[in-house]
């Protein structure tokens, strides 16, 4: 087993704090390795510059034909522009300090070899991954402890409310028109991107988050419905993903991307940033739309804590929660309700779950409840069951995120030497999201199933 660490501050985040402090720079190394993940560390750096008036570094190693043994995201995020960067990630500086940055991680590398040849210990990652500026995102420096006033000092629901500018380049986009009209998209033509996760994307020889992750997931057939309705409406759907995903139909105004010749990761950032709305689960490449800031319509939701409907207009539904012990399935104010294990997040799920897909027919209404809503052709007043979920969605919440939420039994092996300050991390992330969501869960979604399931113990299949 490689004995990693991944929050022990070396000499680099030392120096990352001190700019942080003293020069109102926030020198960013965003996750490498995942785009959710990366995107997310982006956008919130971005606002945490705007409220306190900094400029972000982007702090990107070369790829130096794969001696740094990392299997590098979309390099995309990178290149993308925005006031609050200090200087474009393709200048003179920025090369200098990246060429720097690769030759730290090669040369730790090498240390770690020795080491573990000495020790039978590799290096912390701390060393080998460094993921500068991220410790301190969600709360500052000096809070060692959670406290909801820290949280309530950030004040994310308005900062995330107020559009903040991040745009690809103006050359990257027209190479990106260009692809686009090859595609078969007209420039004046609208389109939705739709992403339903399968687990083949991080699936390997070694490894299958099948069992581990399977709630996360869901089936592409039960969107056809949902499809259709985006078509007959005047748009385009471009289906996001990657190869190891199911095909879908052919079918004029759809694109199954992940197997054109146009799939690249341009492309990916782009058809994301260009679209009308997106539609998709809480995976990944949702939070480039977030990041883009783009309209959201979130389904077959596994989380009501952290990955909620963020803008006010923006809409959701959450899959089905059925409950071994109790032989039924939990209302969403039961499932609410139920203890931290009942929500899917970077912890196992508690055995007592199990997650069922949303239907098809609750795909299509929920679209067109959010085209309805965008038309105008919808009643968009509260109605008292959205203000009671909203209500008791923060109650809850906070209840959870009070209290110390992960140890060494619910986190990865590598988070397990530094749980303290990993569960410290996550909580104060956890609580950025519950706090700044103001979105809803769709009416007809949300009058079916706040009080008693609409899912019975008929023929279904688990997701």
């Amino acid at each position: 087993m490689v004995d990693y660490e991944i929050f022990p501050e070396n000499t680099l985040h030392r120096i990352a704090k001190w700019f942080d402090k003293n020069l109102d720079i926030i020198l960013l190394v965003p996750n490498m390795t995942a785009v959710g993940n990366c995107a997310e560390e982006i956008y919130f750096s971005l606002l945490k510059a705007r409220k306190f008036n900094k400029k972000v570094i982007l702090i990107w190693p070369f790829k130096w034909y794969g001696l740094l043994r990392i299997n590098f995201t979309n390099e995309e995020l990178l290149n993308l522009e925005s006031d609050y960067f200090l200087f474009k990630f393709d200048c003179i500086a920025s090369r200098i300090i990246r060429f720097i940055f690769s030759l730290y991680i090669f040369l730790s590398l090498v240390i770690s070899k020795f080491f573990k040849v000495l020790t039978g210990k590799h290096l912390s990652n701390a060393y080998i991954r460094p993921s500068l500026g991220v410790n301190y995102l969600w709360h500052d420096q000096n809070i060692n402890y959670f406290s909801w006033d820290a949280v309530r000092s950030k004040d994310w629901s308005s900062e995330i409310t107020k559009p903040i500018a991040i745009n690809l380049s103006l050359d990257r986009k027209k190479d990106a028109e260009k692809l686009r009209q090859e595609m078969g998209i007209p420039l004046d033509a609208w389109f939705a991107c739709l992403h339903v996760r399968e687990s083949g994307f991080r699936d390997t020889e070694k490894y299958s988050e099948r069992q581990l992750y399977s709630e996360r997931n869901a089936s592409i057939s039960n969107y056809f419905d949902l499809i259709d309705e985006v078509v007959k409406r005047g748009g385009w759907v471009v289906r996001l993903g990657d190869r190891s995903m199911t095909q879908i139909r052919s079918q004029e105004k759809v694109i199954d991307y992940p197997f054109t010749i146009f799939k690249s990761e341009l492309m990916d950032l782009y058809l994301i940033s260009e679209c009308k709305f997106y539609i998709g689960m809480t995976s990944g490449i949702y939070d480039v739309a977030r990041l883009f800031q783009k309209p959201i319509v979130l389904t077959n939701m596994n989380n009501w804590l952290f990955a909620y409907p963020m803008k006010k207009n923006d809409i959701g539904i959450t899959k089905h929660v059925f409950s071994k012990s109790r032989n039924k399935f939990l209302s969403l104010k039961e499932w609410i309700l139920e203890p931290w294990a009942a929500v899917s997040y970077s912890h196992p799920i508690g055995e007592d779950y199990i997650f069922y897909e949303n239907s098809p027919e609750e795909l299509r209404v929920v679209v067109c409840e959010y085209m309805d809503k965008m038309s105008c052709a919808y009643d968009a007043a509260m109605i008292p069951l959205e203000e009671e979920i909203a209500s008791l969605r923060i109650q809850r919440g906070r209840e959870i995120i009070s209290n110390k939420i992960f140890n060494e039994e619910n986190v990865q092996s590598y988070y397990k030497k530094n749980v303290s300050d990993y569960d410290l991390l996550e909580r104060y992330r956890l609580a950025s999201r519950l706090e700044s969501a103001v979105g809803s869960i769709g009416k007809s979604f949300l009058m079916e199933n706040w009080i008693a399931s609409s899912k019975s113990l008929g023929n279904i299949k688990a997701r």
